[in-house]
C-alpha cells in the first residue's frame, strides 16, 4: 500500500489532470448579457402577485424573441432576471440596443405604473459551461456589471468594448470603479444608444461612485470637487476638540449607585491590563480584531465605551487623530436588517468626523468597501466597537454575504472590529453555516473576568474618597462580601457608602469590627437577585 506522501502525489496530479480536462473541453471566451427589471419588488407589492407574474411574462414575450433572433442562447431566468450567452460579442450589444428600443416603444404613451424599465449588463471573458449552464468569475462579473446600471441604461466591461472596438456603437467611458464583491476594478463603458447627453450620463453615473481622493488615476470630476473638502475635514478630526471638560466627582452623594454602562472615563476603574492589550493589537500596522467574552453584567460594555472615548485614545495611541472608533450597542437593534445596519454605521461616522464621507455614499456593501478604500488611503483607520454583537450573529437577516464581506475588509483596509459578547460568538450563531464562516478567524479571544486585587481596591478607595465618605480602611470587609465580580463589588461598596452617609459615621471606625447587620440587609436585598441569575446560567461546571 502507498504511503501518505505518495497518496498526496498522485491526488494533487490528478486534480491538476482535472482541471487540464475542464479547461480544454468546458471552457471557453463567451459573452454574457444580464438584464434585471427596474422596480419589480414594488411593482409586486402594489399590484398584486398575478398583475405582477403577468407584467413579468408580457416582458418575456416581448424580450425572448429579440435575444433568439441575434444569436443569443437564453441560460435561465432568475424572477424578473434573465441570463444569456452570445457567441458573438457584436451581436450582444446590438441585441440589447433592440431590447431597450422595444422597450421604449412599449412604454410609449403607457401611464408610469404599466412601463416597464430593464437595466442591461454585459461582459466577456471565459467561462466554464455545459450544456445547461455557465460558471466562473466571469459570470459574477457580468452580474456585477449589470447591478450598476440604472432603468434604460445597458453598461459593458472594458474586455466587451476591447471586443468590438471596431463597432459602430456610441459608448461613454465612464472609468474605471469597484463592483460588490471583487477587488479588482472594473473599466466601465455605457452604450449610448438613445443619444442622451454625455455631460448628463457623467453627472449621474458620478452620483453612484464615492469619491476616491487616494485614487487619482481616475479623472472624475465628482473627485476634483471634494479634495478641498478633505483638507477641511482632517481638521475637523483634532480629538482634542472632541474631548469634553472632565466633570469633577460630586462631593455629594453615592458614587456607587450606578448600575448601567460607566458613563465617563473618569469613572472607569480597573482593566488595565487588559486595555493595553486591546489597543496594541489595534495600533497594529494593520488593526486588530477583538472578541471580548464575559458573563453578565462583568462590565464589557464600559470596557467597550471607555475604549470609545477620545481621551482613552489621546492618552495611549500615537497618531490617535488618525483612529476613528464607532461605539454601536446592539441590545435594542436584535430585529435590525442590512439596509438599517448600514444606516448606523455610517450615521455614527458622520456624528464622529463630520463630513468626512460623501454622503450621496450607497448604505450597503458596494459604499462600505469604498468608505474603507478611501479611509485607508488617506490613512485613517476604523474601529467599529459592537456591543451585544451576538444580536447579529443571531439574526437571520444577516446572511453569509455579510460575514464574508466584513472578513475581506478586515484582510484589505485598516478596519478592525472589537466585539463584546456574553460567550464565544461561534457558539452564538444563527446556523451552523454562519458558524463555520472564516469571518470569526479573524478575532482573537479576550476573556474579561472578575477584577485583580488592585483593580478592586481602585474602584473600593478612589471615588468614596473623592466624595468625602473614604472606604479604604474596611476595603477588606467589602471585598469579603462583593468579592472582586465588578457588579457586587460595586454593591458592597453602595452598601457601605450608604450606611455610613445617614449613620453619619466613618469607616475607622469599623477597621477590625465586624461587619453591621444593617449592610448586609442591604447588599443582599440587591445583590441577591442578580447572584441567583448568574448561579441558575453558569454551566454545571
Amino acid at each position: 500500500m502507498a504511503n501518505i506522501e505518495e497518496l498526496l502525489r498522485k491526488r494533487k496530479e490528478l486534480l491538476e489532470e482535472i482541471d487540464r480536462e475542464i479547461d480544454i473541453h468546458y471552457s471557453k471566451p463567451v459573452t454574457l448579457l444580464f438584464t434585471d427589471i427596474v422596480g419589480s419588488t414594488e411593482y409586486f407589492e402594489k399590484m398584486g402577485d398575478i398583475a405582477g407574474r403577468q407584467m413579468i411574462q408580457t416582458h418575456n414575450d416581448l424580450l425572448f424573441p429579440i435575444i433568439e433572433s441575434r444569436g443569443g442562447k437564453i441560460i435561465k431566468t432568475i424572477g424578473d432576471s434573465i441570463m444569456a450567452r452570445f457567441e458573438n460579442p457584436h451581436s450582444s450589444v446590438e441585441c440589447a440596443v433592440l431590447m431597450q428600443e422595444a422597450l421604449k416603444s412599449f412604454n410609449h404613451e403607457r401611464e408610469d405604473k404599466e412601463k416597464i424599465r430593464v437595466r442591461m449588463g454585459i461582459h466577456y471573458g471565459k467561462a466554464v459551461m455545459d450544456d445547461k449552464d455557465l460558471f466562473g468569475d466571469m459570470v459574477n462579473t457580468a452580474a456585477r456589471v449589470e447591478s450598476r446600471a440604472q432603468g434604460e441604461e445597458i453598461l459593458i466591461s472594458g474586455e466587451l468594448k476591447e471586443k468590438i472596438k471596431e463597432s459602430s456603437f456610441p459608448l461613454v467611458s465612464l472609468g474605471l470603479d469597484y463592483v460588490k464583491g471583487k477587488m479588482k476594478k472594473i473599466n466601465f463603458f455605457l452604450v449610448n444608444w438613445d443619444s442622451r447627453n454625455e455631460d448628463a450620463i457623467l453627472k449621474s453615473w458620478n452620483k453612484r461612485i464615492s469619491f476616491k481622493a487616494a485614487e487619482n488615476k481616475v479623472s472624475v470630476p465628482h473627485i476634483e470637487k471634494h479634495k478641498p473638502q478633505i483638507a477641511k475635514i482632517k481638521g475637523k478630526l483634532n480629538l482634542e476638540k472632541a474631548v469634553s471638560k472632565i466633570k469633577q466627582l460630586s462631593k455629594k452623594g453615592n458614587p456607587y449607585l450606578n448600575r448601567v454602562m460607566v458613563p465617563h472615563p473618569d469613572l472607569f476603574f480597573g482593566r488595565t491590563g487588559v486595555v493595553k492589550r486591546i489597543l496594541k493589537r489595534i495600533a497594529s500596522e494593520r488593526p486588530q480584531s477583538i472578541s471580548i467574552v464575559g458573563e453578565r453584567r462583568i462590565g464589557k460594555s464600559s470596557l467597550l465605551n471607555f475604549l470609545a472615548c477620545a481621551k482613552t485614545r489621546l492618552s495611549t495611541l500615537e497618531d490617535a487623530e488618525q483612529y476613528l472608533f464607532l461605539f454601536i450597542d446592539f441590545q435594542q437593534l436584535r430585529s435590525i436588517d442590512i439596509e438599517q445596519f448600514f444606516e448606523i454605521i455610517f450615521t455614527e461616522l458622520k456624528k464622529q468626523s463630520g463630513e468626512i464621507i460623501d454622503l450621496s455614499l450607497t448604505r450597503d456593501y458596494e459604499g462600505m468597501r469604498y468608505l474603507c478604500d478611501y479611509l485607508t488611503g488617506e490613512g485613517f483607520k476604523l474601529i467599529l466597537l459592537f456591543d451585544e454583537f451576538e444580536c447579529i450573529t443571531k439574526n437571520e437577516k444577516f446572511g453569509p454575504e455579510f460575514y464574508s464581506t466584513f472578513r475581506s475588509l478586515a484582510n484589505n483596509y485598516s478596519i478592525a472590529f472589537v466585539t463584546a459578547s456574553g460567550k464565544n460568538l461561534k457558539d452564538m450563531c444563527v446556523s451552523h453555516e454562519i458558524a463555520d464562516s472564516p469571518f470569526f478567524n479573524i478575532f482573537t479571544l479576550q476573556h474579561l473576568g472578575s477584577f485583580q486585587e488592585k483593580e478592586a481596591l481602585a474602584l473600593i478607595t478612589a471615588p468614596s474618597g473623592a466624595c468625602g465618605i473614604p472606604l479604604e480602611p474596611v476595603a477588606d470587609k467589602i471585598i469579603n462580601m462583593g468579592g472582586r465580580y465588578p457588579l457586587f463589588l460595586q454593591i458592597a461598596c453602595s452598601s457601605w457608602f450608604e450606611f455610613l452617609e445617614i449613620e453619619e459615621l466613618d469607616a475607622e471606625d469599623y477597621r477590625g469590627q465586624k461587619i453591621p447587620k444593617d449592610i448586609i440587609k442591604i447588599f443582599r436585598e440587591e445583590a441577591e437577585p442578580h447572584f441567583e441569575y448568574i448561579l441558575e446560567t453558569l454551566p454545571r461546571a
